[in-house]
């Protein structure tokens, strides 16, 4: 009963029919874009870039603009959002049957985008645009704390694990001078010494990107999983 009430007073295309329109456009519609319709693609990219810039991003330079960045790091809009525009807009304009992309498919494409990344790139802590959500799995609000988390943990397991250590830096479970402990030890550790919880996930990245860096080696997995300082980088 939804259905119908929704579909009330619009024609209905058989299916046969639709599926044949949709064949004929692929087949034989090639619309180029206008050279209005090149402007709105341009001046759309633009703002595009400029949805995720709060108050503190107003005045960034032009420099900064044309990188797709805010004040803040906040990625906002890449060359890939440009490039799905226009595919988009051609293919609202192959909807139509038309030779040529128009500004009102260009309107259509942006609006379809905004409401993408509205959906899929929004921070919720700022509720700003922020690609890196995207790209990364983590808000530039999350990449600031990340990386501060990132200091904190390598400064930690290298002192822990310095052969001059003192006992106030020993570890319970390490038995190699300190370079090895669980990452339950680690993590509690290191949120004794910070003024607020770690969050896991972000300790997780953490250790990911250490593995990664050759600073540490990874042994197991979960929270049992055993961290071992490289000597090579005790040492450096």
């Amino acid at each position: 009963a939804g259905d119908a009430a929704e579909t009330e007073g619009l024609p209905m295309v058989p299916t046969e029919k639709l599926t044949r329109y949709i064949a004929y456009a692929r087949r034989y519609v090639a619309p180029t874009i206008t050279d209005e319709a090149a402007a709105a693609l341009v001046q759309a990219y633009v703002d595009l870039r400029r949805m995720g810039r709060d108050t503190a991003a107003a005045n960034t330079t032009s420099a900064a603009v044309q990188a797709g960045n805010s004040a803040n790091g906040r990625v906002t809009a890449t060359a890939r959002q440009l490039e799905s525009m226009i595919r988009m807009a051609e293919a609202h304009a192959k909807m139509r049957l038309s030779e040529t992309v128009d500004v009102g498919d260009v309107n259509e494409a942006s609006k379809l985008m905004r409401e993408a990344l509205r959906e899929s790139a929004t921070d919720p802590r700022t509720g700003l645009i922020d690609l890196d959500l995207l790209n990364t799995g983590f808000a530039a609000s999350d990449r600031r704390q990340l990386d501060a988390i990132k200091r904190e943990t390598r400064s930690l397991l290298l002192a822990s694990s310095s052969g001059g250590a003192g006992p106030e830096n020993a570890l319970p479970d390490a038995p190699h001078a300190g370079n090895s402990a669980t990452y339950q030890t680690w993590l509690d550790r290191l949120n004794d010494q910070s003024y607020a919880p770690v969050p896991p996930r972000l300790f997780d990245q953490v250790v990911r990107e250490l593995q990664t860096e050759g600073i540490i080696n990874v042994v197991g997995s979960g929270r049992s999983m055993l961290i071992v300082v490289k000597q090579s980088a005790i040492h450096n």
